[in-house]
């Protein structure tokens, strides 16, 4: 990607990401888990369900993965290069799965919007990883409670066997140089292979 191109994409991630952060609505309870109706379902996909957390209900979730590699992707619907990139994300959980990597997902989506989230991760047979939606929606709130330094999605952490936090990803605009894919998945198998 030459860099016009690669600025053109990091400019459009901020400003998505800015506006979302502007436009949402922080005073919303959230709702209970939800699991996608069965119609909305392909045959060959596991169930994909839902669970609304703040930092504790995460740190839970990463918790029972111990013993597994964990990759969590912090996206969004709304973020077009989330979008691009999730179907990687899965595809990667899916491949190494049975050396020991465990995939989250964390959705920065407005938890008000569930359906729509287990409809979209559906599409994309996320039934196999944890999927989780930030109580805090798209605001300041979730980048603050989870930690995201980027302050924008899409972010990724990489956790070792024991829970560990090892390595971070995010998009960050000064960069000369952004992640990729491959960074992702070379900075997972260095970690399965300890």
């Amino acid at each position: 990607m030459n860099s016009a191109r690669r600025a053109k994409r990091i400019a459009a991630v901020v400003i998505i990401g800015c506006t979302a952060l502007l436009s949402c609505r922080t005073n919303e309870s959230p709702p209970p888990a939800v699991r996608t109706p069965a119609a909305t379902q392909s045959a060959a996909a596991k169930p994909v369900q839902l669970q609304t957390v703040d930092k504790a209900g995460y740190d839970a979730a990463i918790a029972k993965l111990g013993g597994k590699v964990v990759l969590v992707d912090f996206w969004a619907t709304w973020c077009e290069p989330c979008v691009e990139q999730l179907p990687h994300t899965l595809a990667l959980g899916k491949k190494l799965g049975e050396r020991g990597l465990a995939v989250v997902t964390v959705s920065c989506d407005e938890p008000t919007e569930s359906d729509r989230i287990a409809t979209f991760l559906t599409s994309k047979n996320a039934g196999g990883a944890t999927n989780l939606v930030s109580q805090f929606g798209g605001s300041p709130r979730t980048m603050e409670e989870f930690d995201i330094s980027t302050g924008a999605v899409p972010f990724y952490k990489l956790y070792d066997r024991s829970g560990r936090l090892r390595q971070t990803f995010g998009i960050v605009p000064t960069a000369t140089k952004q992640f990729t894919a491959a960074d992702i998945e070379e900075a997972v198998d260095k970690l399965l292979a300890e």
